[in-house]
Order: C-alpha cells, then sequence, then structure tokens
C-alpha cells in the first residue's frame, strides 16, 4: 500500500506541475504581457490584473480538490478586506502563497528574491506591485504607503521561512515595524495543512485538506498594549499563533 500510494502521489504531482507549467507559459504569462503592455496603462489594469490572479488562485485551489487537498476558508469569514491591513501568516510551504491569494484581489505581497524573479511568474508579480523584502523598509514603505492608501493590504510572512515541521518559528521584527509605519491593523491569518501536503523538503504533494483561519484583527493601540516594542509585538504574535495553531490542528485531527 506505501508503494502504490507513493505511486500515485509522484503521479499527481508530476501531472499538476506540467500542467501548472504549460497553462501559465502558454496562456497566462502572455496574456497578461498582451493585456498590460497593449494600449494605454491605467489603474483600471492594475485592478484587474489583481482580479485575475485571485481568480486563478482561487480556480488552483478548487482544482487542487479534485485531487484530495480540499481548501476552505474558516474564522472570520465576514472580513472583507475593504481596510487595508499588514496580513501576518505562518509559513509552511511553497503552497501558502495560492490559498492567500485567493482570499481577495486587494493583496500585495513582499516576496523572496527568487519569487520576484522567476522566470515563468515574475513579470506578472512585478507587475501586480509585490515587492522583494529584500530591498529594506526604508525602500519599500514609501511604495507600499501608496498601495495602502488605494486600499491594497499587505502580506508579510514574519518567520521569514518555511518551518520544517510547521511548529511556529521565530517572528522577526519587520511585519510590526511596517504596520507602525502605515498605521494599520494586524489582521492574524492561521495556515494549516499546507505544511502536510508539501512539507519544506517534500518533493511530492500529499492528500490532505489546507485551512486558512481568519481571526481578529489588531488595531495599533490593542498592539502597543501588548508590547511597545517590535520585539516585544513580535514575541507576543508568536505565542498566539502558537496557542491558535495547536487549538486548529487539535480539532483538525479530531474531526472525521
Amino acid at each position: 500500500m506505501a508503494a502504490l500510494r507513493l505511486v500515485i502521489d509522484f503521479v499527481k504531482t508530476v501531472f499538476i506541475l506540467l500542467l501548472y507549467t504549460v497553462v501559465m507559459v502558454v496562456f497566462v504569462t502572455p496574456g497578461a504581457f498582451l493585456y498590460l503592455k497593449c494600449g494605454r496603462r491605467s489603474e483600471k489594469k492594475k485592478e484587474n490584473l489583481h482580479k485575475f490572479i485571485c481568480r486563478s488562485a482561487r480556480l488552483a485551489m478548487s482544482f487542487l480538490g479534485l485531487f484530495g487537498n480540499k481548501f476552505s476558508v474558516t474564522g472570520r469569514t465576514d472580513e472583507d478586506f475593504s481596510r487595508p491591513a499588514v496580513i501576518i501568516c505562518n509559513h509552511q510551504s511553497h503552497l501558502d502563497l495560492l490559498p492567500m491569494l485567493a482570499l481577495t484581489p486587494k493583496l500585495v505581497i513582499l516576496t523572496a528574491d527568487w519569487v520576484w524573479h522567476n522566470p515563468i511568474y515574475g513579470f506578472i508579480i512585478r507587475e501586480a506591485d509585490y515587492l522583494p523584502a529584500s530591498q529594506g523598509l526604508e525602500t519599500i514603505v514609501p511604495k507600499l504607503q501608496t498601495l495602502v492608501d488605494k486600499g491594497y493590504s499587505v502580506v508579510v510572512y514574519p518567520e521569514g521561512t518555511r518551518s520544517v515541521d510547521c511548529s511556529i518559528g521565530r517572528f522577526h521584527q519587520g511585519a510590526f515595524c511596517l504596520a507602525d509605519r502605515l498605521q494599520t491593523d494586524i489582521l492574524p491569518v492561521i495556515m494549516h495543512g499546507a505544511g502536510k501536503v508539501l512539507p519544506k523538503h517534500g518533493r511530492l504533494l500529499k492528500p490532505g485538506p489546507i485551512q486558512l483561519v481568519i481571526d481578529d484583527r489588531i488595531t495599533q493601540e490593542a498592539l502597543k498594549r501588548q508590547g511597545k516594542t517590535y520585539k516585544e509585538q513580535a514575541s507576543y504574535l508568536r505565542n498566539y499563533y502558537i496557542s491558535r495553531y495547536g487549538e486548529i490542528a487539535g480539532k483538525a485531527e479530531q474531526a472525521p
């Protein structure tokens, strides 16, 4: 049975990767290039690009559901993202980005350099105003402020790297400095399941659900009551995530 499961996971992974590569290289990236480069550039085109990214992510998550990776959003499902926030999320897998992009078109994401320069989808990432975190806060804050003024929220993974075992790693201070500089709420989103489906050092997609849990916003005033410094705020939110992730994982493992 173990050998059969391995074969099924291998075939599934190869099929999905090949399909993804073909769709991106043949249709998505060329289509986006033509749409954005032909005619006059406008804010409306930029908005449409974000809507396209969101719809594509939702379609991709629905497609994964057909292969045993059901996707769900729970918690504060009444969150409409109409007010910009710095959205923080624990980091488990290369898959983490897709569920996040499926939440709303009004997102920009701080990425790693390899994502920003990716030959397959880097053009779309750059045109959508996603920014590499390596540029530093002094460089990106003015750019992000312009986007926040237009209603976009900023996604940050405060651990900075994927967890090997899905545990919550140390939170860096950048997300909290960014929220302070932009004067936005912190919106906690907890990822569960992606690290089981595609672990950090894994190569094959495994069956299992992927869940995003949206929690209550934390205002700047409430955050400062938990810690006056960014280091204290990061420590508080990390402990919060450890507790919440334990609750979510416990319920998921008990589900039939």
